[in-house]
C-alpha cells in the first residue's frame, strides 16, 4: 500500500511541477510579450529607366538583400513585390546573397534596406550596370523607388 501511495505522490508532484512551470511561462509571456520581431513587410514599387535615353527597362531583377523576395521589371520598367525589412542589428543576413557588393550589408543601421538592381535579360534591351542603393523605409506600408541605370559600354 505504501508503494502505491508513494508512486501516486510522485506522480502528483510531477504533474504539479509541470503545471507550475507552464503557468509561470504563460504569465511571463503575458507580461513581457513574445519578444522582438526583427522585420516587417513592405510593398516595394517603382520604375527603372535608362539614364541616357530615359526609356523604361524590362528584365531588371530588383531584390532586397536581406530577403529572398524579388521583382522583375515589366515592359514599362515597373516592378512591385512584398519584402521583409530588418530593423534589428542582430538580424542575421543570409549567406545566399547572390551579389558581389555584400560589404554594404555591414554598414546598414536600423530600418535600412539594401536594394539591388541587376540586368538579367542579357542583351535584349541593352546591358545595364548592376546598382545597389540603401533606403530607409521607416515602417511604411509601401515604398516607391524610381531609379535610372547606366548602360555598360
Amino acid at each position: 500500500m505504501k508503494k502505491i501511495e508513494l508512486k501516486l505522490r510522485k506522480s502528483l508532484r510531477f504533474l504539479f511541477g509541470c503545471f507550475s512551470f507552464t503557468a509561470i511561462a504563460f504569465i511571463f509571456q503575458a507580461c513581457y510579450g513574445p519578444g522582438p520581431d526583427c522585420s516587417y513587410s513592405i510593398k516595394l514599387t517603382g520604375r527603372v529607366t535608362s539614364k541616357s535615353t530615359n526609356a523604361p527597362i524590362q528584365g531588371i531583377k530588383v531584390r532586397v538583400a536581406q530577403d529572398r523576395a524579388y521583382g522583375i521589371t515589366d515592359e514599362n520598367g515597373n516592378f512591385d513585390f512584398y519584402a521583409s525589412i530588418a530593423e534589428c542589428r542582430y538580424y542575421r543576413y543570409g549567406d545566399d546573397c547572390e551579389f558581389e557588393d555584400t560589404a554594404k550589408l555591414n554598414t546598414l543601421t536600423y530600418d535600412e534596406a539594401l536594394i539591388y538592381f541587376r540586368d538579367i535579360d542579357g542583351a535584349a534591351n541593352g546591358h545595364f550596370a548592376d546598382t545597389a542603393i540603401i533606403v530607409k523605409p521607416a515602417r511604411k506600408n509601401e515604398l516607391r523607388i524610381n531609379i535610372e541605370l547606366v548602360e555598360k559600354q
